[in-house]
């Protein structure tokens, strides 16, 4: 089975992946938007997500291994964004992020929404100006600079969930353990 879910929000994607399992939808494949999903046993495994380096590092290598060696699967990967799983009957598990990884992760995606709404938003507000100056403007530009408004209105929503998140993971952070 596919689904198809925009993954902004790691956490948010993370529940939602262990909240089908738990429906007995095991992961198989994933992308930015596509998931695929093979039945399984309801609540068989626990997945958990994690976020490499986009370039790799010589550390990469071991902390795969050394995960594996756990008895933690590797799901699969996108770009940098990794699933990884454990059997349920195992218990609960966390991989080894720390929240300072975790907030400077956040810190990158929120960065990159904020610049993809302000250009929208320059590009929209740019282009719907003639109209209130009373430039001759054509109706598929009127679309198209209308159409950018709605990108900034709905990048608004997931970038303040962002924010909220990593919000959240600051107020936790021990600067003595983490």
């Amino acid at each position: 089975m596919h689904k198809y879910r925009l993954m902004i929000n790691p956490y948010a994607i993370e529940n939602w992946v262990n909240d089908m399992a738990s429906q007995g939808w095991h992961l198989k494949k994933f992308t930015w938007i596509r998931f695929t999903f093979e039945r399984g046993e309801p609540g068989d495994y626990i997945y958990r997500h994690d976020e490499l380096e986009r370039f790799g590092t010589h550390y990469e290598d071991d902390y795969l291994e050394f995960l594996k060696s756990s008895g933690i699967e590797q799901v699969d990967r996108s770009g940098n964004f990794i699933f990884f799983r454990k059997p349920s009957n195992e218990g609960p598990f966390e991989l080894f992020s720390d929240k300072k990884t975790k907030i400077n992760n956040l810190s990158k995606k929120i960065m990159l929404l904020l610049f993809i709404m302000l250009l929208n938003l320059f590009v929209g507000l740019t282009g719907l100006s003639g109209i209130f100056l009373g430039q001759h403007t054509d109706t598929v530009r009127l679309i198209l600079n209308s159409t950018d408004i709605l990108v900034v209105v709905l990048i608004a929503i997931p970038l303040f969930k962002l924010m909220r998140v990593r919000k959240n993971l600051k107020k936790e952070l021990d600067v003595y353990t983490d």
